[in-house]
């Protein structure tokens, strides 16, 4: 599966989990299948990638599209963060 907006295959984050393929996509955030590359074990990763107010900087800096999208983008990643803590409780 490809997504035109997904980190590209073998991109590394923190030095410690490699990007190995994409488990799904959707309008706010990419699923990938990584690789904890210090523990040798699979991981899924989500990444907050709101399609319709966010681009890329860089091949993994996700910031929001313009001035106009700034709320939008800081509501949706505390929405994403709060998601994220009640999943890891």
């Amino acid at each position: 599966m490809e997504h035109e907006y997904a980190l590209p295959i073998g991109t590394v984050l923190a030095d410690e989990y490699r990007i190995d393929g994409i488990l799904g996509a959707g309008g706010f955030g990419i699923t990938y299948r990584a690789r904890d590359v210090k523990l040798d074990i699979d991981v899924a990763i989500k990444e907050y990638f709101p399609r319709d107010f966010a681009s890329r900087s860089n091949t993994v800096t996700v910031h929001p599209r313009g001035r106009s999208e700034v709320e939008q983008f800081k509501w949706g990643l505390s929405q994403f963060i709060d998601e994220a803590r009640r999943l890891a409780q």
